[in-house]
């Protein structure tokens, strides 16, 4: 029987650093892509549909829920953090693929054991990919491309959210808070793709509005406006069946501030703990709001860091960050130097001894999105369970000495 309680993260924690502490190794260098080979990449979509949802989308039907909600997985379940280390990360080659192409070399040439999987939709578009992505400078050797059709780039929303099972990974899926049915598809062809379990928590969803450290997990208000025949202690209580999460539930900034009101526009998980939110101009909404559960995460024992966020024709914000094991890719925006520098030197502080690196979305800002957006993590479970014993609680990578 597993141990409980106090006793069980204290196994966990001495059996983390004693038999799989990491072992420091001298910093890759980074491979910077050329400004000009990336303004050279050309989207195969190139009137790509934006995160948030369109007058026309607004217009047609949600897509349905399942008819019948499956039971919740049994066994041990665990939700790897956000700051947990991961096998790889998912992109959707569509638009924006500056950005992925950017992420992608870094990636595959600075994490020795990290892959990059990229959906595409025909061979012909995954042939293009791979000269784009040789072209910059990546490793292919470390690309794994997914065969699908799909709809848009935001695959933070509609992609697989990975758990553990007992040691084993698996999927629970949501329905897609668009009416974007091939985006929907997605984890059902991966979980049939990878030959994983996948359990439908039976919500409909937008998976940015979603952010987890070890045991808890932190969702806005959106969440009940999409489900309405839920109350906020039902949807709760799905989380904690399906992905073993304590969850809570907070305001979310205004639709004409943040047309997503997902979580990821302002909060960051940056460790057990500690966590990054968006600090704005007083007298607004947005102030009141990342004000008040500033304080309320302080109250419950968190550090608390701020990075700038605002409002000018999008929602300008740097906690739509991506942590890839010991990289950390930031936002950062044309015109705005000051606000960049002090994003980085909280960033820096957050993530010491980790690689900050700063992506420019200066050209994705406006969809509602940024580089989080883009990505879903492909965890790595076996850095969860440690000889037997539960350390998804704490995390082996989870800790900021590393």
């Amino acid at each position: 029987m597993l141990p409980s309680g106090a006793m069980k993260k204290a196994v966990v924690v001495l059996l983390a650093f004693v038999f799989l502490a990491p072992v420091a190794s001298p910093a890759a260098e980074r491979v910077r892509v050329p400004q000009h080979v990336l303004d050279a990449i050309v989207d195969p979509d190139p009137n790509p549909l934006p995160r948030y949802a369109t007058a026309e989308e607004l217009a047609l039907p949600p897509l349905d829920l399942p008819a019948v909600l499956l039971a919740p997985p049994a066994g041990v379940v665990d939700t790897p953090s956000e700051y947990a280390h991961n096998e790889g990360v998912l992109f959707t080659w569509r638009s924006y693929t500056s950005l992925i192409t950017a992420m992608t070399v870094e990636i595959t040439n600075r994490d020795p054991d990290g892959t990059v999987y990229i959906v595409v939709s025909s061979a012909s578009q995954q042939a293009s990919a791979t000269n784009t992505l040789s072209g910059a400078g990546a490793d292919m050797s470390r690309v794994d491309f997914i065969l699908a059709a799909t709809d848009t780039v935001w695959i933070r929303d509609y992609g697989p959210r990975f758990i553990s099972v007992d040691g084993e990974r698996a999927i629970v899926d949501h329905t897609y808070n668009r009416p974007r049915p091939n985006d929907n598809q997605i984890p059902d062809h991966v979980a049939a793709l990878w030959s994983e379990a996948s359990y439908d928590i039976g919500l409909r969803h937008g998976g940015g509005n979603f952010h987890l450290f070890d045991d808890d997990a932190y969702m806005t208000e959106l969440i009940l406006d999409e489900n309405s025949g839920l109350s906020e202690a039902e949807v709760e209580q799905r989380y904690l069946d399906y992905q073993g999460l304590d969850l809570t539930i907070t305001d979310p900034l205004p639709s004409w501030f943040d047309s997503t009101q997902h979580i990821d526009m302002w909060m960051l998980p940056a460790a057990d703990r500690e966590v990054i939110i968006g600090e704005y101009a007083s007298g607004t909404t947005a102030h009141t709001v990342t004000e008040t559960w500033a304080a309320e995460l302080t109250s419950r024992g968190y550090t608390v860091h701020r990075t700038p966020g605002w409002s000018s024709g999008a929602h300008y914000t740097y906690t739509n960050a991506v942590i890839f094991n010991e990289m950390v890719f930031v936002p950062e925006y044309t015109g705005y130097t000051t606000e960049n520098d002090q994003a980085i030197a909280i960033f820096e502080t957050a993530f010491p001894g980790r690689t900050i690196i700063p992506v420019n979305c200066s050209g994705i800002i406006g969809a509602a999105g940024a580089i989080h957006c883009i990505t879903m993590h492909v965890p790595d479970v076996e850095a969860i369970f440690v000889n037997g014993f539960e350390a998804g609680t704490t995390g082996m990578w989870d800790d900021t000495a590393q």
